[in-house]
């Protein structure tokens, strides 16, 4: 089972307490920037997806003067797009690809034990159909191997199960040609708040982190990197950024023309592949347990989620611009006959309350389909100091980070300052038990915050609290203590388990500087309501603004851009047949 980590140690109180005292979120930003401008750094980065946070936090651990640009949000991109997995890949033991399998299962013990808050183990049934015996024994040949691999040392050996005992765990199983199935264990995770959690813990080793600037040309001096010229793009400024080394980790924006930040080598072949995912209400699927259900030579999973199911996800080569990506209506039709297929229950687009797309930066033949693709990450590295990271998995981005500052600070520097995040926790981070502790700690004042408003009928459930401590750890009492402070314990909206405190807490501690920011991310209620949160978001707005500084109109702007992207982004398509 998964193994806790030494409370003793000394990152604990540094990166896993509580928050420290800081500046407003505009005051705070300023002085980031100005310290970007004025500073010269050791570590440029490129790019605030999982890779560059992960780039970051390796870099400051390393003792290093690091900085981070993002264009736009924190794990705006393909890193809050993902299928919220962490986990070493099934299908890519068919592609004969031990290494990484062992690799990620590894990175999955890691972050089972360092971010506990926003990774936790699942189960996981694989139905099995075909030919008796010989569909089982091959795949349970796979998942066996999957065990030995490393998927053993935190959820134990996978078990074999009768049909009729696979039914109990997944009623809603197609019973024709069920031959059984295997239970074994993967991790879910959020994928926003993950990379958000990666990015907060290289701030507090005093990396500089800052979005909505965007790097638009690498500095030379000569063939020598020096840095970056950047644009503030809330206020039209334009600076640049001294640096040794620069690393791009801008993943899918460097396969086109129009969005890299620095040339490609021929030999850098990008193959963007589109993954599609679905989120429907969790009443409506009836399992004890996540689903991988395999179909046509791949997998698609349903994914435990709170209140919901996640659906996904495709894997189609796409060439359309990555930013505000949709899911298409014949990948909705995709993952819906996968789904209707194995299971007796019909899912029709009035079922799914709303859809999430994102692009995959795989690196390999263009001519060769996406789903055979390695997803083994690429470096690239030039004499003078510009670094490009490309590929890879959400599950060993510490790898990957690891990787791409050894390429950029060299053999000899790297052996001197090798990585140390092997055991260091994200910031929030605590044993399981003391989330527990903290989720139970939590009910009563969510409960009194309630009375004190005159409600009679307290609408916070355990689950609410519960959710808190998933959201943010051992912060999860700070969130609570701001609640108190700003009068903001109530519930953002009817039947809404988050806390209007918790916008506030985005705009002063968690670089939220949108409607969208808050909603699409932080909270991740964009994809989860029908409404795609549009009835909420002028609260959040006003939230926001007496957090940002916003008036009035400035609010209704920013409203009336968050629901356009919104219903853009995560709406549910037309079928081709309406």
């Amino acid at each position: 089972m998964v193994r806790d980590w030494d409370p003793a140690s000394w990152e604990l109180d540094l990166v896993a307490g509580g928050e420290p005292a800081s500046l407003p979120g505009p005051a705070k930003r300023a002085a980031t920037l100005g310290r970007l401008a004025d500073e010269r750094l050791d570590l440029l980065v490129v790019g605030g997806g999982f890779v560059g946070a992960g780039a970051l936090l390796d870099a400051a651990r390393r003792g290093l003067r690091a900085g981070l640009v993002e264009q736009e949000d924190i794990a705006s991109g393909t890193s809050s797009r993902s299928s919220r997995l962490i986990h070493g890949g099934l299908r890519y033991l068919e592609q004969l690809r031990f290494g990484l399998v062992a690799e990620a299962l590894g990175e999955r013990s890691r972050l089972l034990r360092l971010a506990p808050h926003l990774v936790t183990l699942q189960p996981f049934l694989f139905p099995v159909y075909g030919i008796p015996l010989v569909h089982q024994a091959f795949y349970g040949a796979g998942i066996f191997l999957y065990d030995l691999l490393g998927a053993r040392r935190d959820g134990g050996f996978a078990r074999h199960l009768r049909p009729s005992t696979a039914l109990e765990f997944a009623p809603q199983l197609r019973r024709r040609g069920l031959n059984g199935a295997i239970l074994y264990h993967d991790a879910v995770e959020d994928d926003a708040r993950l990379a958000l959690a990666v990015i907060r813990t290289a701030i507090r080793l005093d990396a500089l982190a800052v979005t909505r600037v965007r790097a638009t040309a690498p500095l030379f001096d000569g063939e020598r990197i020096i840095g970056a010229h950047v644009v503030d793009r809330l206020t039209g400024n334009e600076f640049d950024v001294m640096a040794d080394r620069v690393i791009d980790a801008t993943g899918v924006w460097a396969a086109r023309p129009e969005t890299r930040f620095a040339e490609v080598h021929a030999e850098e072949r990008f193959v963007p592949s589109r993954g599609s995912h679905l989120l429907i209400r969790h009443d409506r699927l009836k399992s004890e347990v996540g689903l991988t259900l395999r179909t046509r030579g791949r997998v698609v999973f349903v994914i435990p989620w709170p209140g919901h199911w996640i659906i996904g996800t495709t894997d189609h080569p796409d060439s359309r611009p990555p930013e505000g990506l949709s899911a298409p209506g014949e990948d909705v039709d995709e993952l819906l006959d996968v789904v209707n297929r194995r299971l007796d229950i019909d899912l029709s687009r009035g079922d799914i309350v709303g859809t999430y797309a994102g692009m995959r930066p795989l690196v390999g033949d263009p001519g060769r389909s996406s789903v055979k693709t390695s997803r083994e990450h690429h470096v690239s590295g030039e004499a003078g100091g510009l670094v490009r990271i490309s590929g890879g998995k959400y599950t060993t981005y510490r790898v990957m980070a690891r990787d791409v500052v050894d390429a950029a600070l060299g053999r000899r520097a790297a052996k001197r300052r090798p990585s140390r995040t092997k055991e260091l926790p994200l910031v929030g981070a605590a044993p399981r038990s003391e989330l527990d502790q903290i989720a139970d700690s939590l009910v009563q004042p969510l409960r009194d915050a309630a009375a004190a408003r005159g409600e009679t009928r307290a609408p916070w459930p355990p689950r609410v609290a519960r959710r808190l401590a998933d959201r943010h750890g051992r912060q999860a009492v700070d969130v609570m203590a701001l609640a108190s402070e700003l009068d903001l314990a109530a519930p953002l909206g009817l039947g809404i388990d988050h806390l209007e405190a918790e916008v506030a807490w985005a705009a002063r501690h968690e670089l939220a500087l949108s409607v969208d920011d808050v909603l699409a991310r932080r909270m991740r209620l964009a994809q989860e309501l029908p409404d795609r949160a549009a009835s909420l978001a002028p609260r959040v707005a006003e939230l926001l603004g007496d957090e940002l500084g916003w008036d009035a109109h400035r609010q209704d702007r920013e409203v009336a851009a968050y629901r356009s992207t919104a219903r853009r982004e995560y709406a549910v398509p037309r079928s081709r047949l309406e």
